[in-house]
């Protein structure tokens, strides 16, 4: 492995040199390097792919960045595949099973040139705290890895247009490095999966699977993958709490504020039920998530917002009318608001939203 990348690292230096003489010939060239060295891939694979059985268990989700798009996990990961070429003497070696870290068992198999089912987790991001990682295998080359990370992920998935009733999917992916024709992943179902204390306060898984698939790995050829997949939803005691109640009672405030007959203490109340909720607003700014779309619950701040704005309005336009002797004018128009307007206008704007964005 090591002398067939000094190679290519050879072969991509040579064509950067010539790239400056040859320019029309240099993508040919390099069509037809990367051609040799598919072909002389497929003649090195053995005859039948090795089964590689690949688990994970998500132990904690730790965190969950709507913003920037990820979340971060505390995993285990375990592999198990069979190679004879892993076999040894145990005579030799002094004992029936041989235990390496990761890293030292890495460069076991490039010293040696021999093949393993060596993976990366294809949608990690940032740097990988590693806790545990070991590889053991016995004298006829069965193999066990099992590892503990915390990983930081990317979740491109992510749609928070419904939030807070939003439905999120988590996916953790493991890709091998060796094309489709080396290795071919078996889940193992019975240790994929979640533990049972996950510890995230802010959502509730409620489904959970797993898929083989295959993927382009960094090289460019077709590589097995292995997925598992989180399907969570929000705890909504705190929206309902700590959100939806507070608007209800600042609507109720700026409908029961109509039944006063006195037009000039209705604009003071509607006044301050307006800063009311413009401080409100600014209390829970810091819980919403900073998108680049507008979510149900921006549309719905922004909607009662409006409608305490109008009430304003409404009101100083309904004393503007009974101080020019149009009293009579201005009664009737407010009974039909009182009565049925305002209660409708809310309704249909919380319809219009539902349907909009649930």
């Amino acid at each position: 492995m090591r002398r067939f990348l000094i190679w290519l690292a050879g072969i991509f230096a040579v064509c950067g040199m010539a790239s400056a003489q040859e320019p029309g010939t240099l993508e040919t060239r390099f069509q037809e390097t990367i051609a040799d060295l598919v072909s002389s891939i497929g003649r090195a694979a053995p005859d039948a792919p090795i089964p590689v059985g690949i688990g994970v268990k998500v132990m904690q989700i730790v965190d969950v960045d709507q913003q920037a798009e990820n979340f971060t996990v505390v995993a285990r990961v375990r592999g198990v595949w069979s190679d004879p070429k892993l076999g040894f003497d145990p005579v030799e070696v002094g004992s029936t099973i041989r235990r390496m870290s990761l890293p030292d068992f890495k460069r076991f198999v490039f010293e040696n040139e021999l093949l393993a089912p060596l993976a990366t987790v294809e949608n990690v991001q940032g740097r990988t705290y590693t806790k545990s990682s070991n590889v053991v295998w016995n004298e006829q080359g069965d193999a066990f890895f099992a590892g503990e990370y915390v990983l930081k992920l990317q979740a491109p998935d992510f749609d928070f247009r419904q939030h807070p009733f939003d439905h999120q999917n988590f996916y953790i992916r493991v890709l091998l490095e060796a094309p489709s024709t080396f290795f071919q992943i078996v889940s193992l179902e019975d240790f994929s999966g979640i533990d049972p204390v996950l510890g995230e306060e802010e959502w509730i898984v409620r489904e959970v699977w797993t898929e083989v698939d295959e993927a382009e790995a960094i090289a460019g050829w077709q590589a097995s993958r292995f997925s598992l997949g989180l399907r969570a939803d929000r705890h909504l005691t705190y929206y309902w709490m700590r959100i939806f109640l507070p608007l209800l009672l600042l609507s109720l405030v700026s409908w029961a504020n109509l039944f006063l007959e006195e037009y000039r203490r209705r604009i003071d109340i509607a006044g301050a039920n307006l800063l009311a909720f413009i401080a409100f607003s600014f209390t829970i700014s810091g819980d919403l998530p900073r998108l680049g779309y507008v979510t149900f619950l921006d549309a719905l701040l922004m909607g009662m917002f409006f409608i305490n704005a109008a009430s304003v309005a409404y009101n100083v336009m309904l004393r503007r009318l009974s101080v020019t002797e149009r009293d009579p004018q201005a009664r009737a128009i407010d009974w039909h608001v009182t009565y049925w307007g305002y209660p409708l206008i809310s309704i249909v704007l919380l319809l219009v939203l539902i349907f909009a964005f649930l």
